[in-house]
């Protein structure tokens, strides 16, 4: 509708001009006017061609005055075509670091796959050593009852005692031997396996809560508090001291950018979480995005999230396992009302140790049928944590 709408005002525009210059036109003749000393068949010439041109000058206007895009196909196309080229460099380079990571990553497989396979040799020469151990201390029994039965077969018994002897002690060295390779070969492989993770892919590495609708130097502000935040967060996860300044967090430039702007169109505050996006070893850069979801208000302070009636008279129930189906049907139900959960654990909130036992404690005095009821202790938005109040009462009807 509006592309005809301009197409109409233009063509209105055109004709109104067209019309004032023919009337212009047609009075210049009549009378015989000049203008700049020409005659008056050249001056009504050059008023038909001054209003052609002015009918392409409005026309230019009004475009560039209705259309963004018309504005910027007239003079911001060498500028976009710039930006375009530099994005499209910075797309090769994180590509390039992403598939270096990749490389090495398979490296450390293949190293985990060499360890594996040497604590087989081991176990397998481990099996046969102590195997044959046994067989030279059954020889070992054989010879020795064979001395104890002649006399006269005494140096040769005693000489291969201290032969089977000799190897026995071999081969409990080698036995320690292997035992040792093979402790430090398990180490080496918890290590491998273990220690040198540090993100999975979709785990939260940072998140905080951002108040839209700023101007863009607070939005950029926040932006960068969010940066430092994921990159002291990886640091401290592997141990590095946040001082080093060190780039552990890379997200691409579009990210940024689409967080701004959102930043800039929203109304309330919204919750960025910062996740990595692959699996990540230490040593390599943890390449995340950003999941930017509205922090609206779930529950407010005091609100009842969840009741249920439990008969501790029944033998069957017991008051920890009830506490426990409890908290998790909370669990549920906030993440059904919109809290997000850890994508790693699937929980919305904890309950310190302390407050399960004084619960349980409390639920097992006042026995028969009670009513346990969470409410919100504080507000809860999407972001979480689900902080609760949880009440404690006989059951209507109860003694």
């Amino acid at each position: 509708m509006f592309g005809i709408r301009l197409i109409f005002l233009l063509a209105v525009l055109g004709g109104v001009i067209a019309f004032i210059a023919d009337k212009l036109g047609s009075k210049i003749g009549k009378k015989k006017l000049r203008i700049f000393g020409l005659r008056p068949h050249d001056t009504s010439v050059l008023l038909t061609v001054l209003s052609g041109v002015l009918i392409s000058l409005f026309s230019m206007g009004i475009l560039a005055v209705s259309s963004e895009s018309a504005r910027t196909a007239l003079f911001g196309m060498e500028k976009l075509q710039k930006e375009l080229q530099q994005l499209n460099t910075e797309k090769g380079t994180v590509e390039e670091e992403y598939n270096k990571a990749m490389e090495s990553l398979q490296q450390k497989n293949e190293a985990i796959a060499g360890l594996d396979l040497k604590i087989k040799e081991s176990n397998a020469a481990q099996a046969a050593a102590e195997k044959s151990l046994q067989q030279a201390n059954e020889n070992l029994s054989a010879v020795q009852g064979q001395y104890q039965e002649t006399q006269g077969a005494l140096v040769t018994a005693r000489s291969e005692v201290q032969s089977l002897t000799e190897a026995r002690d071999k081969l409990n060295a080698e036995i320690e031997g292997l035992k040792q390779e093979t402790k430090d070969l398990q180490q080496g492989l918890a290590v491998m396996r273990g220690g040198q993770m540090m993100y999975r892919s979709g785990e939260i590495v940072f998140a905080g809560v951002l108040q839209g609708g700023l101007p863009e130097e607070e939005n950029m502000k926040q932006i960068n508090w969010m940066l430092d935040g994921a990159n002291t967060a990886a640091m401290n996860r592997i141990g590095l001291d946040s001082s080093s300044k060190a780039e552990v967090v890379w997200l691409t430039r579009e990210e940024v950018e689409r967080l701004k702007d959102l930043l800039g169109k929203a109304k309330g505050n919204v919750l960025v979480r910062v996740r990595s996006v692959a699996n990540t070893v230490i040593g390599q850069p943890v390449l995340c995005g950003m999941e930017v979801i509205p922090n609206q208000v779930i529950f407010k302070d005091g609100k009842k999230i969840h009741e249920k009636v439990i008969d501790l008279a029944d033998k069957t129930t017991n008051a920890d396992q009830a506490l426990m189906t409890f908290l998790q049907e909370i669990n549920e139900r906030s993440v059904k009302e919109g809290v997000l959960p850890d994508p790693m654990t699937g929980k919305v909130g904890n309950i310190n140790a302390v407050t399960v036992v004084d619960t349980v404690t409390k639920m097992q005095k006042m026995g028969g049928k009670i009513r346990l009821t969470g409410y919100a202790d504080g507000d809860i938005t999407t972001a979480g944590p689900v902080q609760l109040r949880l009440s404690i009462e006989k059951a209507a009807g109860q003694p």
